[in-house]
């Protein structure tokens, strides 16, 4: 008994790290994008204030 209850809990830690890892890597990413949307928001809004016409207007 002692011993399949230490594979059990074996395979358990073994997937809350295989998930966990998932979850933390998924996150990095979105944030990762969320930086980016931010970013680009801010230089557009940046170029509209310059007054210059858009690129195909020119």
């Amino acid at each position: 008994m002692l011993l399949a209850s230490s594979e059990a809990l074996s395979k358990t830690i073994g997937l809350i790290a295989t998930f966990g890892g998932i979850g933390v890597v998924v996150n990095v990413i979105v944030v990762y994008i969320a930086v980016q949307v931010r970013g680009e928001r801010r230089q557009n809004r940046e170029y509209l204030a310059s007054g210059r016409p858009p690129a195909g207007l020119r």
